[in-house]
């Protein structure tokens, strides 16, 4: 399993040229200055999903906030390697706007973002990687397709 998690850390990566402008979101009920390291959201989903977002950090990114985070307890689909069980995006950035309009409740604070976080990071840093400015639902759908292109 693992190795399916990095995997999507670095896919994560690659798929951010593609997608790190795709749509603006309106930030709703959540705060910008309210995140920080260690805390657990929950998602907002069209249907109830697992997946909870940890914040590993906050920088400043092309003049914007970016909020690194890891995707945890991802639900792995009909159809893919593993299917039924749950993996993790161990890093992913977010622009705050569309990470703000993404995430439903606080779940938790003190949590530590997946073992693999400062790994993706500094792939992202070396990549010089973009922002998801979508949502983590859409960014969750997004990396799991490029898994399974890349598997199948």
């Amino acid at each position: 399993m693992f190795r399916f998690r990095f995997r999507l850390g670095l896919i994560a990566v690659l798929t951010l040229g593609s997608v790190a402008s795709a749509g603006n979101a309106e930030t709703v009920g959540v705060p910008p200055a309210a995140f920080a390291p260690g805390q657990e959201w929950s998602i907002k989903s069209v249907s109830h999903t697992t997946a909870k977002v940890i914040v590993g950090r906050l920088e400043t990114w092309r003049g914007k906030i970016c909020v690194n985070v890891s995707i945890v307890d991802v639900p792995i689909p009909s159809g893919m390697p593993g299917a039924g069980g749950v993996t993790e995006i161990a890093h992913i950035p977010f622009d705050q706007a569309a990470l703000a309009a993404s995430v439903d409740q606080l779940l938790a604070t003190r949590v530590s973002p997946s073992p693999s976080f400062e790994v993706g990071y500094k792939q992202w840093q070396d990549a010089k990687g973009g922002v998801f400015s979508i949502s983590v639902e859409k960014a969750i759908e997004v990396t799991l397709q490029m898994v399974n292109r890349r598997e199948g």
